[in-house]
C-alpha cells in the first residue's frame, strides 16, 4: 500500500452525465447504475485530468492509503474498452446539437471553385501515417487537430493552419495507445516548439488533449502547450 492522491466521487453530487469518462485516458471512470464509479484504484493516476469535466462538481482527490497506479494494466484496460466499443456511438454527444434553422442551405449540382489557397505545406497530415522523421516535423509548431473539429471550424486553414504543421487524429476509434507511443516518438525526434491542440466539444473528444500532454511528459520535452475546444456550431467554447 502506499499513500496517493485518489479521485474521489460524491455519489449525492453526480448526476450520471458521463463527462469525467472520457476525460480520464486511463479508462479508470465508468457510469454504473447511473453514476460515475472508480473501475479499479490501481487504474486512477491521481493527476486529476477529469475534474474540470464534471459540471457538478462531484469529484475531487483525496490522499490516501491505496494500491500503487499501473500505467501498462491501465492502458491494457484502455485498449480492450477502445475494442469494445468499436460500434458504440459517441455517449453524451447527442445533446451536442445545431439550433433550429442553422443548417447551411442545399448547393445545387455546380462544381465548386475554392478562391482560398491551401496553408499545409507537408503530406501526409493524419498521425497514423505520417513518418515520425518527417523532415516538416523538425522546428515545428504542431497542430494536432481531432478530425472532426476540422470540418466543425470553418476557417480552420486560415486561422490554424499557416505557420503550423498540422496533424489530424481521432482520439475515439483509433488505437489510443499507439497514437501516444508515436506521439512520444515525435517528441523525441524533433525540436517541436510549440504544441496546439483542437477537439470539440462533445465527451469522445476531450481525451486528446491530456494525450498531448502526456506524451510531452513522456518524452521529457517542456514546450507551450494550447488547447482549443470547438463547438459544434464552429465557434471557439474555450482555451486552456
Amino acid at each position: 500500500m502506499v499513500k496517493r492522491l485518489l479521485i474521489q466521487i460524491d455519489e449525492e453530487l453526480c448526476d450520471g452525465c458521463g463527462n469525467c469518462v472520457p476525460g480520464c485516458a486511463e479508462g479508470a471512470l465508468q457510469i454504473i447504475d447511473g453514476k460515475a464509479r472508480l473501475v479499479s484504484e490501481t487504474y486512477c493516476d491521481g493527476l486529476g485530468a477529469c475534474l474540470g469535466e464534471c459540471p457538478q462538481g462531484a469529484l475531487t482527490l483525496q490522499e490516501i492509503d491505496t494500491i500503487e497506479f499501473d500505467e501498462e494494466a491501465a492502458m491494457e484496460h484502455v485498449r480492450k474498452i477502445r475494442i469494445a466499443s468499436q460500434d458504440v456511438s459517441c455517449a453524451g454527444a447527442e445533446k451536442y446539437t445545431h439550433a433550429e434553422g442553422s443548417h447551411a442551405a442545399p448547393r445545387d449540382n455546380t462544381v465548386p471553385i475554392s478562391n482560398q489557397e491551401s496553408k499545409l505545406g507537408h503530406w501526409p497530415i493524419k498521425l497514423k501515417l505520417i513518418s515520425t522523421q518527417h523532415q516538416a516535423l523538425d522546428g515545428a509548431s504542431l497542430l494536432v487537430v481531432a478530425d472532426c473539429a476540422a470540418l466543425a471550424y470553418p476557417s480552420l486553414n486560415n486561422d490554424f493552419v499557416e505557420g503550423k504543421v498540422p496533424i489530424i487524429v481521432c482520439p475515439k476509434f483509433e488505437d489510443g495507445q499507439a497514437n501516444f507511443n508515436k506521439l512520444v516518438e515525435i517528441f523525441s525526434l524533433n525540436d517541436i516548439t510549440e504544441v496546439s491542440v483542437l477537439h470539440m466539444e462533445v465527451p469522445c473528444c476531450h481525451g486528446l488533449s491530456r494525450m498531448v500532454a502526456q506524451a510531452l511528459l513522456a518524452a521529457k520535452k517542456t514546450v507551450p502547450l494550447r488547447t482549443y475546444e470547438i463547438g459544434v456550431n464552429g465557434n471557439i467554447k474555450k482555451v486552456y
